[in-house]
Parts: C-alpha cells; sequence; structure tokens
C-alpha cells in the first residue's frame, strides 16, 4: 500500500518566484530547519572565517552540497527533485516556500514512496493497534462522516473508516477529519515521521503538550496563552476548543481576531465557519504558503465589498472571507483598500511585469508580486513609511508586509496624512487588543465606506477635508495666514483633524486616571516607568521603605508610568501603594501623557514627588516643572550615563538634567562619581551644584559573621576546577560577551552565569564554550552558590553604583571588577581586583588568575569590602541622609 505520497510538480517560472536574498536570510533564520552552532560545527572553515552561517549558506554552502542542519539535506533533496535544480533554486529556499506545501520531504528517510507488502502482524503489533484505535476514538478526533465520504474507497460501516486509518490511511497521507492534517504534522514534525508513529496518535497522546499544532490553521500556543489555561497545553487542550472555546468565538490563530471581532456569529456557525475556512484554504496554502497565506488575511478589511453579489447579499465578515477564498484564485474581488487590484496591475504593468496566467491580481500578488515588493494600493506610501519609521529595516523586511501585519495595529500612518478625531476615541481599559482592532478599523474606514457605525463617517469626513486641503484657495488662505502668525505653520503638517460632535478625548483617560488611584491623597508619589529586576527598580523600592521609616504616618504611592511590567512585587514594602497607569497613557499621544500626569500631580497634592527614571516624569518636568514647583517638592534620581557604541554619553543626564535641575529641590545620584561629572560637564552655579546629593543605596541583605570568601575557600579543597560567578542583563552594557571571551581564555576554570536581556537582542549564546553555563535570571541571592565559588567577576562598560555588588561586598564575596562609573567607590585594590582596562579579555584573566592564586588575600580585601559596604550602604544612613534633606523641604 502506498505510504504517504510526494507529489512532484514541475517548477513554472510564471508562476513561482524564489523571494529576494534578504528575505531569503529572513525566511531561512525564523525557520527549524537551519541550525547556526550546528553549521558551524560542521563546518570548521565557516566557524574559523567568522562568517555569518546563514549568509555562508545562501552565498556557498548550499552550492556546495552543505547541509543546513540535521533536519534538511539540499544535496538530496535537488537529486531526488530534479525540477527544483533546473530551476536553480537553492534548495532550503525552496522548501519552505514551496516544497513543505507540495509535500516534498527535506530528508531521504522521510520518502515514504515505498510499497509495503501485506502481511500478518503479530499479538503484539495488534494489541498497540487497538490501543491507537481506542485512543484516537475517545479522543473524538476521528469523523468516520468526513472519512467515508473524502475516501469513497474505505468502506463506511461500523468502526472500518477508523481502522483504516489506523492501520493504512495516515501512511497515505489521508486527514481523519477537518480538524487534523496527517501530512501536514508529518511534514512539519519531521521527528514524528521519523519515528514511523501514527500522527494523530502522537499529537493526542504527546504533541498537545510539547506545543505541537494540528495543522497550519491552529496555533496552539497562541491558544493556551490566549484561553484559561493558564499558558500549559495538555493532552485535551485542542479538543477543549473544538468542543467548547470554537463555539464562544475563539479564533483558532493570532492573524483572525481582529476578523473574528467584526463578526455577528454565535455558537454553531463558528464551528461551520472554521472548518469550511479550513477546507478553502487548503489551496492557497499549498500555492503561497503559510507566510504569505497570512498576508492574505491581513490585506482583508472588515468593510470589504467583495463584489456586487456578495454586498448585495450582506454578508458576515466571516462569510465574506470564506467567498475571497473560494473565488479569489481566479476572480479580481474588492477585499480592500490595501489590496486595489486595479492599482497592482498597472503596478505590474510600469514594471514590465506580465501576470501569472489564469490567476486573478491577488493570486499573482502573493505568489510572485509581494517577493517582487511591488506595492499594490495607493493608500500605502513605501518611501515615506520607511523615513518615517526609523526602526523597520527594509533589508530585513518589506516596508508593506511590515505595514499590514503590525504597523496598522500600532497605529502608524501609511501615508503623510491626517487622522480623523471623533468620538469617543476608545476606552482605557480596553485590552491591547481592542485598542489595535480600533486602529485597524480607523484605517479601513478611512480609506473605504465603512458598515460600522461608529466609524461611518470617517469616509465622508477624510474626502470632504481632503479635498479642502488640497484647494488652491486653501493654500492661499494658509499663506496669508502665516504672513500674521507664523505659528500656524504648514497645513501640510495638520496630523489630526477634529470633527463634529467636537470633544476632549483626553476625558476618557482622566476617568480611567481617577478610578485607578486609590486615594485622593498621597503624601509621597514615586514615580517609575516599571517594576522589573533592574538595580533603579530596586532602588525605587528601598526609597519607599526609607521615607516609611522617617514618618510611617505618611501615605506612598509608586506610580509606574511607561510599562506595565511588575515583576518584583515582594520588593514593594507593606503599606505602600502600586498603581499601573501606563496603559492609560498609551491611548494618548505623549504631549498628552504629559498634561494628565500633570494635573494628576495636582490633584493628588503630595509633598513630594520623587522620579526613579520614569520617562513620561521627566518629559513632564521639563515642560511643567516650574508649576509644579510652585505646588510640590519635586526630586530625580540619576544612576549613570548611557553609551551609545562609538562611547558618546547620552540619556537621561544629557536629556534632562540641564533641563529641570534648576526646579528640582534635589537632584540625587548612587555615587559621587556622578555628582562630580554633572558638576565638569554643566560648571554648575552653587545653587544648583548643592543641590544635586549623592544617596548611598542601602543593602538589603543581613551581614553573616563570616565572610563567603573564606567558607569558598574552604569548599574549594573539594573541588577539582576553580568556580567563577557572573550575573546581570544579557545587554550591551553589561557586556556579557566579554565573560565568554575570558572563559574561552580559561578553560580550566568554570564559569556558572545568570541572566537575560532585556533592552538589547542579547549576544550569541553560540560562542560560549563548555566551561560556561547560563542561567535564567535569578530572585533571590540564596539561589546563587555564594559560599562555593572562588570569584564573583562583573564586567559591565558603564555603570552608577551597581546594587548587585553592594549587595555581594555585605556577604564578603571576592570580586573582579570593571573599573568604571562609581564602582572603584567600592572595589578598588584594598577591597577587590579592579580592573582599569575593562574591554581588555587579558585584563580580566590576569586579574582572576592573581585573585585564584592568592586565597588569603582573597579574604582580606573581602573583609574589608564587607566593611566598606556594611558603613556605607547601611539603611540607617540612607534613612538619615534623606530625612536630613526632607527636613529641609519647604511646605507646599
Amino acid at each position: 500500500m502506498s505510504l504517504l505520497r510526494n507529489r512532484r510538480r514541475k517548477i513554472d517560472a510564471a508562476v513561482v518566484s524564489e523571494p529576494t536574498q534578504d528575505i531569503n536570510y529572513e525566511i531561512i533564520r525564523d525557520s527549524k530547519y537551519f541550525d547556526s552552532a550546528w553549521y558551524k560545527l560542521a563546518n570548521p572553515d565557516v566557524a574559523n572565517s567568522c562568517d555569518d552561517p546563514i549568509a555562508h549558506y545562501l552565498e556557498y554552502g548550499w552550492k556546495e552540497g552543505r547541509a543546513p542542519s540535521p533536519n534538511f539535506d539540499g544535496k538530496w533533496y535537488l537529486e531526488h527533485y530534479p525540477d527544483v535544480a533546473e530551476s536553480g533554486a537553492n534548495p532550503l529556499v525552496h522548501f519552505l516556500c514551496h516544497g513543505m506545501q507540495e509535500g516534498r520531504f527535506p530528508l531521504s528517510e522521510l520518502a515514504f514512496d515505498v510499497t509495503i507488502e501485506s502481511k500478518e502482524t503479530d499479538d503484539t503489533r495488534e494489541s498497540e493497534l487497538q490501543e491507537d484505535f481506542e485512543t484516537v476514538d475517545q479522543s473524538g478526533m476521528f469523523d468516520p462522516t468526513y472519512y467515508a465520504s473524502t475516501n469513497p474507497d474505505v468502506p463506511s460501516s461500523g468502526g472500518e473508516p477508523l481502522w483504516h486509518y489506523i492501520r493504512d490511511g495516515w501512511r497515505e497521507g489521508r486527514r481523519p477529519s477537518v480538524f487534523f492534517d496527517s501530512a501536514w504534522y508529518l511534514r512539519e514534525y519531521t521527528d514524528v515521521a521519523k519515528a514511523e508513529v501514527n500522527p494523530l496518535v502522537h499529537f493526542i497522546r504527546e504533541g498537545q503538550p510539547e506545543g505541537r499544532s494540528p495543522h497550519a490553521l491552529f496555533d496552539i500556543n497562541w491558544y493556551v496563552q490566549k484561553s484559561e489555561l493558564k499558558g500549559f497545553a495538555d493532552q485535551a487542550t485542542y479538543q477543549r476548543y473544538l468542543k467548547v472555546d470554537l463555539a464562544k468565538g475563539v479564533p483558532p490563530i493570532p492573524e483572525l481576531a481582529h476578523i473574528y471581532s467584526c463578526s455577528t456569529k454565535q455558537g454553531d456557525a463558528f464551528i461551520d465557519f472554521y472548518a469550511q475556512f479550513v477546507l478553502t484554504s487548503n489551496d492557497w496554502l499549498e500555492r503561497v504558503g503559510r507566510r504569505k497565506f497570512v498576508i492574505l488575511l491581513a490585506l482583508f478589511s472588515p468593510f470589504a465589498t467583495v463584489s456586487e453579489s456578495v454586498a448585495a447579499q450582506g454578508l458576515d465578515i466571516l462569510d465574506k472571507l470564506l467567498y475571497v477564498l473560494r473565488e479569489g484564485m481566479f476572480a479580481d474581488l474588492d477585499i480592500g483598500p490595501l489590496f486595489d487590484c486595479a492599482f497592482y496591475r498597472e503596478a505590474c504593468r510600469q514594471r514590465g511585469k506580465e501576470l501569472s496566467v489564469g490567476c486573478s491580481a491577488l493570486l499573482d500578488f502573493l505568489i510572485d508580486g509581494f517577493d517582487q515588493r511591488i506595492v499594490p494600493t495607493k493608500a500605502f506610501d513605501e518611501a515615506w513609511y520607511c523615513i518615517t519609521n526609523r526602526d523597520i529595516d527594509e533589508n530585513f523586511i518589506w516596508p508593506y508586509e511590515h505595514f499590514v501585519r503590525w504597523g496598522i495595529f500600532e497605529g502608524r500612518k501609511a501615508k503623510a496624512t491626517f487622522d480623523i478625531v471623533l468620538a469617543p476615541q476608545f476606552s482605557t481599559k480596553e485590552q491591547d487588543v481592542d485598542r489595535n482592532l480600533y486602529r485597524w478599523k480607523a484605517f479601513f474606514a478611512a480609506n473605504s465606506v465603512s458598515s460600522d457605525d461608529q466609524f461611518a463617517s470617517y469616509f465622508f469626513y477624510k474626502r470632504k477635508i481632503d479635498h479642502i486641503l488640497s484647494a488652491t484657495i486653501t493654500a492661499e488662505i494658509a499663506r496669508r495666514l502665516v504672513k500674521i502668525e507664523p505659528a500656524i505653520g504648514d497645513i501640510a503638517d495638520i496630523k489630526e483633524v477634529l470633527v463634529p460632535p467636537l470633544f476632549d478625548y483626553r476625558e476618557t483617560a482622566r476617568k480611567a486616571l481617577r478610578e485607578r488611584i486609590g486615594a485622593k491623597h498621597y503624601e509621597t508619589i514615586i514615580c517609575v516607568p516599571w517594576i522589573r529586576t533592574g538595580g533603579a527598580d530596586l532602588v525605587s523600592c528601598q526609597l519607599s521603605e526609607a521615607i516609611l521609616k522617617i514618618a510611617r504616618q505618611k501615605s506612598i504611592l509608586i506610580l509606574r508610568t511607561d510599562q506595565p511590567h511588575f515583576e518584583r512585587p515582594d520588593w514593594v514594602p507593606v503599606g505602600v501603594d502600586v498603581a499601573d497607569v501606563s496603559d492609560v497613557f498609551s491611548t494618548v499621544e505623549p504631549i498628552h501623557s504629559q498634561l494628565l500626569l500633570y494635573g494628576l500631580l495636582l490633584g493628588l497634592a503630595p509633598q513630594r514627588v520623587i522620579n526613579v527614571n520614569s520617562r513620561l516624569c521627566w518629559d513632564t518636568f521639563v515642560r511643567f516643572g516650574a508649576r509644579l514647583n510652585n505646588a510640590i517638592n519635586l526630586y530625580s534620581y540619576l544612576f549613570c550615563w548611557d553609551r551609545t557604541p562609538t562611547g558618546a554619553l547620552v540619556g537621561y543626564p544629557s536629556e534632562y538634567f540641564p533641563e529641570t535641575a534648576h526646579l528640582l529641590a534635589a537632584t540625587f545620584t548612587d555615587t559621587v562619581y556622578l555628582r562630580e561629572q554633572l558638576r565638569e560637564i554643566y560648571n554648575l552655579p552653587d545653587t544648583v551644584a548643592s543641590k544635586v546629593v549623592p544617596l548611598f543605596s542601602p543593602s538589603r541583605g543581613i551581614r553573616p559573621d563570616v565572610v563567603a570568601a573564606e567558607q569558598s575557600a574552604l569548599r574549594h579543597r573539594g573541588r577539582e576546577r576553580a568556580r567563577v560567578l557572573w550575573a546581570g542583563r544579557l545587554d550591551r552594557q553589561k557586556r556579557f560577551d566579554l565573560v565568554q571571551d575570558i572563559a574561552h581564555q580559561m578553560p580550566d576554570v568554570d564559569f556558572i552565569c545568570w541572566g537575560k536581556s532585556l533592552l538589547d537582542a542579547g549576544p550569541d549564546l553560540t560562542h560560549s564554550p563548555q566551561n560556561l553555563l547560563l542561567h535564567d535570571s535569578f530572585r533571590t541571592y540564596d539561589e546563587l552558590p555564594l559560599n562555593d565559588s572562588d570569584l564573583w567577576l562583573f564586567t559591565s562598560e558603564w555603570e552608577g553604583m551597581p546594587t548587585i555588588l553592594i549587595e555581594l561586598g555585605l556577604q564578603g564575596i571576592s570580586i573582579v571588577a570593571s573599573s568604571v562609573g562609581g564602582v572603584p567607590e567600592l572595589i578598588d585594590n584594598e577591597t577587590g581586583w579592579p580592573v582599569e582596562d575593562f574591554s581588555n579579555v587579558q585584563a580580566y584573566v590576569d586579574a582572576i588568575r592573581e585573585a585564584l592564586g592568592n586565597p588569603a588575600e582573597r579574604i582580606q580585601r573581602a573583609k574589608r569590602l564587607q566593611d566598606r559596604a556594611s558603613n556605607r550602604h547601611s539603611m540607617d544612613s540612607y534613612v538619615t541622609q534623606l530625612k536630613d534633606i526632607f527636613d529641609r523641604e519647604r511646605l507646599k
């Protein structure tokens, strides 16, 4: 009997074109079929040359017959599929873009084009088949009616359809139901195919808990995050969706979420739609692949006319989508302003491109035009979008794709135009998906007639105002007005136009702020961007603890203004209120957020406001500081400069200190170093210089009787290898790349590290040697083997006073540290091993070798470090410093 048959198809250059080299890089990078670490291990010449493995494979590797990973054999692929070889296509790119959908296989052992002779199975095999039968039968995931109707060669009576699938059908790539695709599952999960196990049985027993999906149009990992499953899949996750949540209107994939939200269907109607959606999508997936199929979904407008007959029927949006999937391959349909068939055809003509024979404009675009980056609508200006959105690198993603998939939901504009502002704006209580939905609908409503009452007047006002602003008489009026009042500016710069009914949409945000804040008054408000795991986050919580000690009856509010992150609630003292208002501020423009925060602070009437790294609070101090200063004592915290890759000083000290220092009651620094820098760089007058005050951040730990260095020296005798610890963010500032290089230079030493990237993309972890072990971030110092390690390594390129060094110093740890920022105030030649040349790997290696070779000196320096940390960074000293400052406050 034939097994999972591969369907070989001749490549037609007019129908299938390979993506550009930049897109090839992205496609390969995001796939599981390229393993950079494996490729370098298998090809030492690539590893030694330091070439980018993906770039090498695209340029040379595939032509030389090199495999990109154990999961793909390009040489076999080209030999087995001569039509691909004749086309000159990169085998892996072809497989990812086309071959996978065409039923081709990545490895020889997966090409099950063989005939299995019928034979009697033994009792063990029959028992296994019986177990498989019961597993599938009890799951409810086999549809005998569907199986019999789609496989007329299979008997339809009794249990015969299921037995056929269990014995042979899965091997032949037959679907057990609409909602499971055996062939897709084996192609997607090659380990299952190699094991030659029934894909449906594997999915039910093991695949679901492992986060595997049953077919291309159900994202199990996304579903569990959005459902009530608390982020964990189990053996009944998909069945739960089919039996419960599908009828509730829960979308199966994230790319359908916005379309589902516009549907009026209920109950079983969603089940019927999903079945039809899966069936009608198969041809599209086979022709263009999933990546481009989701582009089709992104182009589909909630207000799409589709055709005159469809418009006349008044169909639900999901039924309109099904019509597009059924008819859109061969007929030009109106799916919305993001894809204009006539515009696309004209754009192709101007490019000298002929459309594929027998294809609609939409199908041709997805097959070929998308790869050639032919913009199919006048509603999008690619050049303007690139200039306006500098964070988008067109070398890695087509700006048009970015806009239709993400930019439209983020509220980015498609071209230089104005926004229509209508009441109501949107509720700040809504979740991100609802705000994103509003932006999505607003774009389509501004570019086409809307059937949604909320947006019914968008298109009317957009056209009317467009006509007014583009009129010659308007330009002449504006020219005359500017002569009288230059502040009017250029009408081309108008970003928003308010239309009747006029309103102040900030009122929605004001109401949300009032509801979010628990009390009507606070004595102290501390503004932070978020509370994550950084040193500044810890300082803000310690600051609130110190203020409680100064006056326990005083009320304190920590206000999270920029992002909702709240990763360390255990750092917040009992009795301190915490409120997240970041989502409220995100619903309005920054200039309005500043006004809202200004009003909130005045309304709560605190004695003082202390800003600890909140950008919104900084901006508000710049704009309204002079007025706030009349009613509130204002403070800010500065920790250190940031640095550009070229070493230039940037960050809050340069952005905000010059504009706000004279308005603040005090600017706190956590080091003497930064105070002296600010005084020197800005040549501060005495009145301002005296208000720059170092506050030495307090430790949270308890001083042990025996320093950790002494205990670790005793335990070292039982270890064969020296052990060095490191922890920090895997961001550019912390220089984890230095740790990797140091570990390479010291193969006889174990480096145990903790951390994750928060701000940057993170280092290349494939560069880590075998003697370096990286864990996720730790939560408490008790998790670290401080008493069973020899040294702590600190490698930051710039710093204030790292709280981690304070805590380690209190425990009496031996430390090798980069001598940057305020670190020398704690770590010098008396208390540790400072490294002056902070980017020199050999300098660190020499310091570590010296420290490891002198255990007695390690202990003595650790004791002196403990004394310094204990005396300089105690909570009592911190409270005393703060109390002296607050005692000099003006009563407001």
